[in-house]
């Protein structure tokens, strides 16, 4: 919804502001270039665990079958990414397996 999508963008914002901060510290001085280049597979590690392009994707509820809805700026690899979610939950029959779930949570309710 939009709190969730002003929530993100406000992430998101905040991210590209601590990586600007990071580049310009490590181009100080020499030994902050140093201390760059050697944090340098840290830092690309990191970047590449909180890759958003690699959690891209949406499972709607609701719907007879699985749709996952990704980001309309997304690139070919959130599209892949988005396709393996969808592909595990296909797998993992998952919206049968909500759909017994919630049945579940009815009857209970109607019972109570």
């Amino acid at each position: 919804g939009f709190v969730g999508n002003v929530a993100l963008k406000n992430t998101e914002g905040v991210a590209k502001l601590i990586r600007h901060f990071m580049a310009a510290e490590f181009k100080r001085n020499l030994l902050t270039k140093l201390s760059g280049i050697i944090a340098l597979p840290v830092l690309k590690a990191l970047r590449r665990r909180i890759d958003p392009r690699r959690y891209n994707g949406a499972s709607l509820l609701g719907l007879r079958g699985i749709v996952v809805k990704s980001h309309g700026g997304a690139d070919a690899l959130a599209f892949r990414s988005a396709i393996a979610i969808a592909k595990k939950e296909v797998l993992a029959d998952i919206a049968d397996r909500i759909e017994q779930r919630v049945a579940q949570q009815l009857d209970v309710s109607k019972s109570a």
